[in-house]
């Protein structure tokens, strides 16, 4: 998994109308490379008081996830969109975004 990490790279938001993309590059271990892109509806960010900081790092984690479960006969698709399932687990996983989500 530590070399996984060291070849996944984030991109940066691009805002889209009514949604937001965040990209990674992935490198694989044949040196191919994937670009990666999921998307947040604009409306999960007030449903969930999801913070625009935390979305980086929510998208993050659940590229690492899909990549842990990955085999080449079932990869991750090149888009995923974030639910507000993904968002609770996130915060399940990560104690301090759950605790500003009551802010």
């Amino acid at each position: 998994m530590k070399d996984l990490v060291l070849r996944l790279k984030f991109l940066g938001v691009i805002p889209q109308s009514g949604y937001t993309e965040y990209g990674f590059h992935l490198e694989n271990e044949d040196k191919s490379r994937r670009l990666l892109v999921l998307t947040i509806q604009n409306n999960l960010f007030q449903q969930n008081a999801l913070k625009l900081q935390e979305a980086p790092d929510l998208c993050y984690q659940k590229v690492l996830a899909g990549l842990e479960g990955e085999t080449g006969d079932c990869p991750i698709p090149a888009r995923m969109p974030v639910t507000a399932a993904d968002i609770v687990q996130y915060r399940d996983l990560h104690p301090t975004a759950k605790s500003r989500k009551h802010y």
